[in-house]
């Protein structure tokens, strides 16, 4: 991740958010595939992968969020929030889903997550650019 996330500054200021984020969680995708359905080593390659993959989906989220000052605050608590409840209840959810489907399936979860993250992408482009031409 921290490898990611230094890569990824000169990525995002090169490309921008969108075009980088979809790379970014398609890794993500891929590497959770590989850890839960690859050999031994495919799955430390696939560790790697999703590490990298998802590495700026929050700092960016967190970014995108403060665009439009009049609603940066709000949206800000928002993000965090979000960020902050993944953190805090997404390693049990998955310990309680591991117990009973397999740890390996529990990660499927994740994988999914990621995807879901890669169909909304679109919504942490610059407001300028989604703005009408005059």
């Amino acid at each position: 991740m921290t490898a990611g996330r230094l890569v990824g500054t000169a990525l995002l200021d090169r490309h921008g958010r969108v075009p980088v984020l979809r790379v970014s969680f398609a890794l993500a995708v891929l590497g959770a595939l590989g850890v839960v359905f690859g050999p031994a080593w495919l799955a430390f390659v696939g560790a790697a992968v999703w590490g990298v993959g998802a590495a700026l989906g929050f700092p960016v989220g967190m970014s995108a969020s403060a665009d439009e000052p009049e609603r940066a605050t709000a949206r800000m608590s928002v993000v965090a929030t979000i960020g902050y409840v993944a953190f805090l209840a997404g390693p049990p959810l998955l310990g309680f889903l591991g117990d009973h489907a397999g740890v390996l399936h529990a990660l499927l979860v994740v994988g999914a997550l990621a995807l879901l993250a890669l169909a909304v992408v679109p919504a942490v482009r610059h407001p300028q650019d989604s703005a009408p031409s005059a």
